[in-house]
């Protein structure tokens, strides 16, 4: 995301052509992962953790190479997106085995956290990266890519899934909540992401430097981490759609305020959006693996995948907006969305008397 103001002011891209970079990325994974997630539970077919950080680490770094060869950096975040696609299914699957109906929403927060740290501390180290050494120095961040999977190849990680688990529930499993909450979640990772690829821009044309731009940014998703460990352990004690429906509402405030405000009331202003926004994420994947225990790979692979990628199809519409209108009607697009997702996620309803549901 911190390549994109850059390849705006300095290469001349549209906001449409840098906010597909991103798109593409996640429209391979999201494709991919509900396929990697049916051979997770039905087959035990996973792709081992440390191929998936590779790939995911070749293909970003490459761009570092490429800046001017936009269609070579198109197929680099495809390559990338391959190996963030093969990794959720089957590591979430483990998850999803270690947690209990009282941690559940605790563990799983833990997991995805781990991933979220990653991206909120990514804008600070490219920042880092383009602001002393230029695009050029991207390339460097091939080493920890390679550095984790030499590691994981030497202490390989136990398996311990079993292959197509059993329904927990007597009849059919009910879809019609999941497909609500996936809905929502779409809505919602199409404010995330937008959130994530048009604000480093907004605010370096608000006056602020790259480097200031790409902090804020990554403050913002540190809150957001902060916010989902609270999220998932809320959600144990009070529910999960509880959570889920208040957060989601109470950042539309949070992000009007980002568009209104300046200098420490903006930076509150993005933490304390991206704490609430963050905060119900891995709780919908907790409560989407109670409502259909016997595909947990492939309700990972939906709303890790799909939802996110259809999210993203939605940032490449706000890209075309922003090109349009200007980037700051883009972004007064955004509590619109998630109002709409505050909607969805309150018409979810379940016939499971599973406690942490409602």
């Amino acid at each position: 995301m911190a390549l994109q103001p850059v390849l705006i002011t300095m290469y001349g891209y549209g906001y449409f052509e840098a906010a597909l970079l991103p798109v593409v990325h996640s429209l391979t994974s999201s494709l991919l992962q509900p396929l990697f997630g049916y051979l997770a539970d039905n087959k035990g077919i996973k792709v081992s953790i440390g191929i998936s950080i590779l790939l995911s680490g070749i293909g970003v770094s490459v761009l570092g190479l490429i800046p001017n060869q936009y269609y070579i950096m198109l197929l680099c975040v495809a390559l990338s997106g391959v190996g963030h696609a093969s990794f959720h299914p089957g590591a979430l699957c483990q998850v999803s085995i270690l947690a209990t109906g009282s941690s559940r929403g605790k563990l799983t927060s833990l997991f995805v956290v781990g991933g979220n740290m990653g991206m909120a501390l990514g804008p600070i180290i490219a920042g880092i990266i383009l602001t002393t050494g230029g695009v050029p120095q991207v390339i460097w961040l091939i080493v920890p890519a390679i550095a984790t999977a030499l590691f994981l190849h030497v202490n390989p990680l136990t398996d311990c899934c079993n292959i197509k688990q059993e329904k927990t529930s007597e009849g059919k499993e009910n879809w019609r909540p999941v497909m609500l909450l996936f809905t929502g979640a779409t809505l919602r990772s199409w404010v995330t992401f937008g959130a994530m690829t048009f604000l480093p821009t907004y605010l370096v044309l608000e006056g602020y430097s790259l480097l200031e731009a790409t902090t804020l940014v990554s403050i913002m998703m540190i809150a957001g981490v902060t916010g989902q460990l609270s999220g998932g352990a809320l959600s144990d004690r009070i529910g999960r759609k509880k959570v889920i429906v208040f957060t989601t509402l109470a950042s539309i405030p949070a992000f009007i305020a980002i568009l209104l405000t300046h200098g420490l009331f903006l930076i509150l202003s993005m933490m304390i959006f991206g704490f609430l926004l963050w905060s119900s994420f891995s709780v919908t994947i907790a409560l989407s693996h109670e409502m259909i225990p016997s595909k947990i790979g492939l309700i990972s692979g939906l709303f890790l995948g799909i939802a996110m990628g259809a999210g993203a199809i939605g940032v490449s519409i706000s890209g075309a907006v922003a090109d349009m209108a200007g980037l700051y009607t883009c972004l007064e697009t955004f509590p619109v969305i998630l109002m709409v997702s505050v909607i969805i996620f309150m018409m979810v309803k379940s016939s499971s008397p599973h406690p942490y549901q409602d």
